[in-house]
């Protein structure tokens, strides 16, 4: 079956030639929409720094992080241009929601600060040399460690159109590391009293933003412009950073946003999609508007700057695999290590109304850290139920959502 027939009902697993599927769509000339993208990411790519790029709906998440070239359903978070790839046997998509949550305590800090304040209770009511040695050994562990913890949630309404494509959403995510400053602390001098100054050092962000994402195929062009898909997508974000620290000995990693500061911004996504048969090209860049914000009184910043990838995919009747590469750096968030994806990402779908994924992602700089990831998703009538989870270098998470199809 040609490429351009190709359909996969139910599920992701779909593809149709753009010069058939939209030929009721408005007719124009726009290179210069495809010339700004392409500026953009010569400008942005050497020495952009942003948030990592995330990953905010279980399909992404299940394959590895990889989106920018095929997904349709999820194209507000990923490439707004594969609005225009939806199956138009359906009017519309709703996600309510889509859940994720990703913990990573490799060092295991959690563990280790509760074993310190446990040794300094058992100090605090036998002060010898003994206990004394044993307070300042969970200190030594603590050195050099780190807590990550990340968090999302999100609903979006798709409506693909012949004549423009559109979806309207609202996300909420958020980063926050905990890192030991281990130091000053003298506990064997006088085990009957002891002095403590480590701290925990807490940073966070937490942006919420909502907006609209449209996209259209450019028709009558030639060459390298023919069957190209243009996105947008514009938002509004309100940011909340926060930063603080604690005294070791009372600590906590779970983060309460004490001090936490606010601020405000719109920001835009751009993407492209050329599809040439059953290979997919596509580029998208994120937060084309920056932002300077501060993790609350803490006296540090953090920025919120643009985001450029680059997505390869094969997308045949019942399968797709896809690469997806950040061509820019990704600032850290606190004390967490900067960020370059390369990720792979595996989609089947035996039947109908059941799919499994898989994928890997690796980091490029910081850590070099990768992860392996599985997920599944099931249709029942309009009813479409997605499952992710990941396991890696540094931690563990899982995303679930409930989709509604018409």
């Amino acid at each position: 079956m040609q490429a351009g027939k190709q359909r996969m009902k139910g599920g992701d697993v779909y593809s149709k030639g753009f010069g058939r599927r939209c030929a009721g769509r408005i007719q124009q000339r726009a290179p210069w929409w495809v010339a700004v993208l392409a500026v953009s990411g010569l400008v942005l790519a050497p020495g952009a720094h942003a948030l990592p790029f995330g990953a905010f709906d279980a399909r992404t998440l299940a394959m590895g992080g990889v989106g920018v070239a095929t997904g349709s359903r999820y194209a507000a978070f990923n490439n707004p241009a594969l609005l225009t790839t939806a199956d138009e046997i359906h009017e519309w998509f709703m996600l309510v929601p889509t859940v994720g949550r990703q913990l990573g305590d490799p060092d295991k800090v959690d563990d280790g600060l509760t074993a310190f304040q446990d040794a300094a209770d058992t100090l605090d009511a036998a002060p010898t040399a003994g206990n004394a040695a044993a307070v300042q050994a969970r200190l030594d562990a603590l050195t050099d460690t780190q807590y990550r913890y990340g968090h999302n949630a999100a609903v979006m309404l798709a409506i693909p159109s012949r004549i423009l494509s559109g979806a309207a959403f609202v996300n909420v995510y958020g980063y926050s590391t905990a890192r030991p400053i281990i130091g000053g602390d003298d506990v064997t001098s006088d085990p009957a009293n002891p002095v403590y100054n480590s701290t925990l050092e807490q940073r966070g962000v937490r942006v919420l933003e909502n907006g609209f994402a449209a996209a259209k195929v450019l028709e009558d062009e030639k060459g390298w412009l023919a069957d190209v898909a243009i996105g947008f997508s514009a938002k509004f974000l309100l940011v909340e950073g926060y930063g603080y620290s604690d005294p070791l000995r009372l600590a906590q990693v779970d983060i309460d946003r004490s001090g936490r500061k606010n601020g405000a911004q719109f920001a835009f996504d751009v993407g492209v999609l050329k599809e040439i048969g059953v290979w997919k090209l596509a580029l998208t860049a994120k937060n084309l508007v920056p932002g300077r914000y501060d993790y609350g009184t803490s006296g540090d910043k953090f920025k919120l700057d643009p985001q450029l990838r680059a997505g390869f995919a094969y997308k045949s009747r019942r399968s797709v695999l896809e690469l997806d590469l950040d061509l820019s750096e990704n600032a850290p968030i606190g004390a967490d290590s900067a960020s370059q994806i390369v990720a792979l990402g595996w989609e089947w779908q035996p039947w109908r109304w059941f799919t499994l994924r898989a994928g890997f992602n690796h980091n490029l700089t910081g850590t070099e850290a990768s992860y392996g990831s599985l997920g599944l998703g099931v249709l029942m009538g309009i009813i479409y139920i997605d499952a992710a989870a990941y396991t890696g270098d540094e931690g563990d998470g899982v995303a679930a959502q409930l989709n509604l199809q018409f």
